[in-house]
């Protein structure tokens, strides 16, 4: 008996420390049962519910420590993780970033499906999905959760998390089709929502669900309840970082503009400066518009309102007479800015003092910019500048004196003229053509600007004389020089009539000649209505004796076929007689024969000598009306000329 009593507190120990060691190893749940297996039977039945008893309390006391010890676990477990948590949300994120990281991290803290998160917008007092993680459905950012409806309100007014374990079943929630139709597409069953503030805010609700039933425990809701608390501290944070940020940002463009307005107001005031020393140094127009071009990095011209180029290098690079390029035109004089008419092709206007005196065209890859469009507007007001009527020098009045008298001719031709002339650049031995042009709308100071501004560009010299403009201009087609000066002067706003005569190749000697050309070619254009057109005395010919004020018939006569009447008056070779003859023969040397009664081989030989007088183009046919109204000019000034007996009688 006694060693029965002994027995048991031993048996009692061994199976206390056999849990002991249990929980010392952390061994599962299942291992628990163990000890229960190896209680040694009793003799007594009392005895033996006496064992069973101990171990089953013994075991009992080991589930509850080892359930405290995996409740502090846990514990500690979600405190480490919600200090990584911590760490991650301080980490600086932006706002969009840190909604995405907190639904992240409810999914995980939890083991839950599916996390998102609503933020709370003012005005409309409306919760609306911002950011979604681990959904399945077309549940997306942007979704408003219906006011009043589901577990954001009861949040909300507690301030604390509340869940439910099977979110469609329960009668408690005031539901809302939209929210179960959701719930049903992620086949959801508990969810748990968490409100997120700080410092007395609201900012939104955290969601969090799984797709089967679940009790969330105390700690499972604390520690939500507490990433909640940190979200919305975070958010605060991050909402004023993104402020900072975006002031930040805001001042750092507003310093980038201004450095850029501080760059574009020096480079303007440089190219200013530039573009007045073109100015005002005595540059040409040419070399002012090279000095824009350099500075626009592309070539700009002088245009007029058809878009054909008056001045500027690069002549291939003018812009065809068009629509598209009157349109351009027009909207850039309306809005004072660049305007393109083709690609690569931008169109500024330019502008005196109240008037338009033409386009700047730029040719140039890249659209301009607002800065480079300021200095298309100071390179039409430089433009403008160097075209407007220029005070009267002492260079202004050797210029025009040595003009006038190179035109008007005479021995008070004097050598400072002379000496003035070389100075200027002016070689006289060089050929020279004489352009007169008369303003439709008179000699304004605009016309003398415009003219003064041409001779200067190419090197010639102008004077007015009575109601025109005189030219004298380096070069050997006098066509070419009529139409040039003529769009130069419509381009600048001061449409002219421009008549031509030359090239003068013996010296100054010929020069007045040429002038008195040039005028009579003017006259004719204004007898023939052609008011604001350009011609050369060679293009009118014959029309031009017939119809000016001057009639130079001898003139004509003689330019025309002087060579001819000078051969016939030496040998007596009746070429004359024989060229009406061939015109009267429709050009056949056979019928001209035989209205000369000559053999053809004849009239063919007088032909080549007529050939070699006036030249190979003598048979061309404006050539040849030139020379029948010479002809018939000549043939009636003999027969109307007295004869030597009537005047001797």
């Amino acid at each position: 008996m006694g060693g029965s009593v002994d027995e048991e507190p031993v048996a009692a120990i061994r199976d206390a420390f056999a849990y002991l060691e249990l929980l010392a190893r952390e061994a599962p749940a299942a291992h628990f049962d163990e000890p229960l297996r190896h209680v040694a039977p009793s003799p007594t039945a009392d005895a033996a519910e006496g064992d069973g008893a101990t171990a089953d309390r013994a075991r009992q006391l080991a589930g509850e420590i080892r359930g405290k010890f995996e409740r502090q676990q846990r514990r500690d477990m979600g405190s480490t993780a919600l200090l990584d948590v911590a760490r991650e949300l301080l980490a600086g994120h932006g706002v969009d970033e840190l909604l995405r990281l907190v639904c992240r991290r409810a999914r995980t803290l939890l083991s839950l499906d599916i996390a998102y998160l609503c933020l709370y917008d003012q005005k409309t007092e409306s919760h609306v999905v911002n950011a979604v993680d681990g959904h399945s459905s077309d549940l997306t950012p942007g979704f408003v959760v219906p006011p009043g409806a589901g577990l954001a309100n009861p949040a909300t007014r507690r301030a604390a998390p509340v869940w439910t374990q099977d979110y469609l079943a329960d009668a408690r929630i005031t539901h809302s089709a939209s929210i179960d139709e959701v719930v049903r597409a992620e086949g959801l069953r508990a969810i748990i929502a968490v409100p997120l503030g700080g410092h007395g805010a609201h900012f939104g609700v955290l969601y969090a669900g799984h797709r089967t039933v679940r009790h969330f425990s105390p700690e499972e809701v604390a520690l939500l309840g507490t990433l909640g608390e940190m979200a919305g501290a975070a958010l605060e944070n991050a909402g004023l970082l993104d402020e900072l940020r975006a002031e930040t940002t805001a001042r750092g463009t507003e310093a980038v503009r201004v450095g850029e307005e501080l760059r574009s107001a020096r480079r303007l005031a440089e190219a200013q400066a530039a573009l007045m020393e073109r100015t005002l140094d005595g540059s040409s127009l040419p070399q002012l518009l090279a000095t824009a071009g350099d500075l626009l990095g592309g070539s700009v011209l002088l245009a007029d309102a058809t878009g054909r180029t008056v001045v500027g290098r690069g002549a291939d690079e003018a812009h065809p007479a068009s629509e598209a390029f009157t349109a351009a035109a027009l909207a850039a004089r309306a809005k004072d800015a660049p305007v393109e008419s083709a690609p690569g092709v931008w169109i500024a206007p330019v502008r005196g003092a109240d008037d338009r005196l033409g386009h700047l065209v730029l040719h140039r890859a890249e659209p301009p910019t607002a800065e480079d469009a300021g200095l298309l507007r100071l390179c039409g007001q430089a433009v403008a500048l160097l075209v407007r009527p220029g005070a009267v020098t002492e260079e202004t009045v050797l210029r025009e004196e040595l003009a006038e008298a190179l035109l008007v001719g005479g021995e008070w031709i004097g050598q400072r003229l002379l000496a003035h002339g070389r100075s200027v650049g002016l070689d006289l031995a060089a050929p020279f053509v004489v352009v007169a042009a008369r303003p439709v709308a008179g000699l304004t100071d605009r016309a003398l600007a415009w003219a003064a501004a041409y001779t200067r560009d190419h090197g010639g010299l102008r004077v007015r004389i009575d109601d025109h403009l005189v030219l004298l201009l380096p070069g050997e087609d006098a066509a070419e020089a009529a139409r040039t000066v003529e769009a130069f002067a419509r381009g600048t706003g001061c449409p002219a009539t421009v008549g031509a005569a030359g090239p003068v190749t013996g010296g100054p000697g010929a020069l007045p000649a040429a002038y008195d050309g040039s005028v009579r070619c003017l006259g004719t254009l204004t007898a023939l209505g052609a008011v604001g057109k350009a011609a050369s005395a060679q293009q009118l010919g014959p029309v031009m004796t017939l119809l000016s004020h001057e009639r130079d018939v001898d003139g004509f006569i003689r330019a025309t076929i002087g060579p001819v009447l000078d051969f016939d008056a030496r040998r007596s070779a009746d070429l004359a007689v024989t060229l009406e003859a061939y015109y009267a023969a429709a050009g056949s040397p056979t019928r001209a024969a035989r209205r000369l009664y000559l053999h053809p081989n004849t009239v063919s030989r007088r032909l080549d000598r007529i050939t070699e007088l006036l030249g190979a183009q003598w048979q061309d046919l404006t050539a040849g009306l030139d020379i029948q109204l010479a002809l018939r000019l000549h043939r009636t000034r003999e027969s109307l000329a007295p004869c030597p007996e009537s005047v001797d009688g």
